[in-house]
């Protein structure tokens, strides 16, 4: 029934491989931890701006979540304990890596067991991670993207096979999208738990499992075969496992493949040997020793069924897919570092592209502020770090408009209080918001309660900041960018501003004199404004 695939493939994330070192500006870092009912998976991955994408690193923990949780629907005290562990060495190696984030989900252990909530609360408490649990079907179709990103999927459909601790994924799929998805509670540790307590295994075991399966995968494999999957694929650490007992052969692409004949053979072994045995054979993880031998039945019943001659094992699945729907999610975020490599003003640029900004209005408004402030140092006397809190509230005066145009110099307050600007201390998170909030309206009063929190030097720099902000979004008043450069002359008694503009500018020196009223007051001087055309201007 199943073929060779087509080739050639071109992925949506392209894959590459580079050695762990420092983190370059328009590189984003990811961790992602798949919190399984046999082991905890994490990779550390590396998204470029251009598309690329790097596995950096990975590790693998067999802690044995649901290993007794299957029958009890009760994770264990030392379970969740020897998981807390590994989470927290996973974190602190995501931090070693220079993870910006961490991503993580739980599977069917976690999700099937009353005190479920009770372990993610505590990983949450304790170390301050978000423990994702995910459905079923999201589970799969998480596999389906981390598979897809490392194989290509061309000239398909294929069956993507996952065998876990607690369930099992039937996927198939092209290279475009799941034509199926598909999830069964018959992963190796639930099966173990519930058919198999002899050692070895006893034939009424075997008889009761297979009944199982046969009851289980029969309408699911019809189902299958109506897509006519010419490729099976597989992954996942029992597979792995299988593949290395097997002494898989190697595919063109460098993949180990199980053939059919040695997973009968290695079945035949297994279902006759004693645990300890089992313990001792080449390419089987110790901890697998008493579940491999339902996930290897469950394997060869699939292949029997579908008449597979081969499975490919891919070396990717659930934590590779989380980070792929991480990046498909927020891919205009991973642009932005491209082309805004200061993770300071990417953060300002992130939140005005969330909240739909008029960006080009906001960056010439900011232009026109930040002319003049450096013109007019001699009379503030605010350094750099001043100079960027005020250009920051200068791009984000406007944002308030998504919430109302009325009173929207102070939504763009509260968007900005709580737009989780990360890189910026609170203070500073404050005065930007202040900033922006009188660039219109009420001028900064020290009863207005936000405004009063700040320290001395932050209420002088919104001061300062909202005067400017009020002329340059006035200079800007039909958003058409006619003013070009200005020149500031500074006298005892009055500021004069010489516009170079490029046609019509009569609103816009009407609207920034109307506005030039707390310029005055911070200042002490008044304004006035002369026009001259750009150079090339008519």
């Amino acid at each position: 029934m199943m073929g060779q695939a087509g080739k050639g493939m071109e992925l949506a994330v392209q894959s590459r491989r580079r050695p762990v070192g420092k983190l370059r500006p328009a590189e984003l870092r990811i961790g992602a931890i798949d919190v399984g009912s046999n082991s905890i998976h994490m990779v550390v991955a590396q998204a470029d701006g251009d598309g690329g994408l790097s596995v950096l690193w990975r590790a693998k923990e067999m802690v044995g979540l649901g290993r007794l949780s299957f029958p009890s629907r009760w994770l264990s005290q030392e379970a969740m304990d020897r998981a807390t562990v590994t989470l927290r060495r996973f974190l602190e190696e995501a931090q070693r890596r220079q993870c910006e984030q961490v991503l993580a989900v739980a599977t069917s252990a976690v999700r099937e067991a009353e005190n479920g909530g009770a372990f993610i609360q505590r990983v949450r408490q304790e170390l301050g991670l978000h423990v994702r649990v995910v459905s079923a079907q999201e589970e799969a179709r998480l596999i389906y993207l981390g598979v897809r990103h490392a194989v290509s999927l061309a000239g398909g459909p294929h069956l993507l096979l996952d065998i876990g601790g607690g369930s099992v994924e039937f996927i198939v799929a092209s290279s475009e999208k799941p034509l199926l998805l598909a999830s069964r509670k018959l992963g190796a540790a639930r099966m173990t738990a519930r058919f198999i307590r002899s050692d070895p295994v006893e034939a009424r075991e075997l008889r009761a499992l297979l009944a199982h399966y046969s009851e289980e995968l029969d309408p699911l494999i019809e189902e299958i075969r109506r897509y006519r999957p010419v490729r099976m694929l597989g992954s996942s650490g029992t597979l792995e496992n299988i593949a290395a007992m097997c002494e898989a052969e190697r595919a063109e692409e460098g993949r180990a493949i199980i053939t059919r004949p040695a997973l009968e053979r290695l079945v035949d072994e297994l279902t006759e040997s004693r645990s300890a045995d089992r313990a001792a054979m080449r390419g089987l993880d110790e901890k697998r020793k008493d579940q491999i031998v339902a996930g290897a039945l469950l394997a060869r019943e699939v292949m029997r069924r579908l008449d597979a001659r081969q499975i490919e094992i891919v070396h990717a699945a659930l934590r590779e897919g989380i980070v792929i729907d991480h990046l498909a999610r927020h891919w205009p975020e991973i642009q932005v570092r491209r082309e805004v490599p200061d993770p300071r003003r990417r953060a300002i640029i992130d939140l005005g592209r969330r909240c739909h900004w008029q960006r080009d209005h906001s960056e010439q408004v900011a232009r026109l502020c930040m002319l003049l402030f450096e013109q007019l140092r001699g009379l503030h006397g605010l350094g750099r770090s001043q100079r960027e809190l005020i250009e920051y509230g200068a791009l984000l005066h406007d944002i308030g408009a998504l919430i109302g145009r009325a009173r929207h110099h102070k939504h763009s307050m509260y968007l900005i209080l709580n737009g989780e600007l990360a890189p910026f201390s609170r203070e500073e998170v404050a005065i930007i918001a202040n900033v922006a909030r009188y660039h219109r309206k009420a001028p900064p009063r020290n009863r207005h309660e936000e405004f009063a929190r700040l320290s001395a030097k932050g209420r002088y720099t919104v001061q300062v900041g909202a005067a400017l902000l009020r002329i340059a979004d006035g200079l800007d008043r039909t958003s058409s960018a006619v003013v070009e450069d200005l020149r500031c002359r500074v006298g005892r008694r009055r500021v004069d501003i010489t516009l170079l503009a490029r046609g019509d500018t009569e609103l816009e020196v009407w609207s920034a004199r109307a506005r030039s009223k707390l310029f005055t007051e911070v200042f002490h001087r008044t304004v006035s404004f002369r026009v001259k055309p750009a150079r090339g201007a008519r």
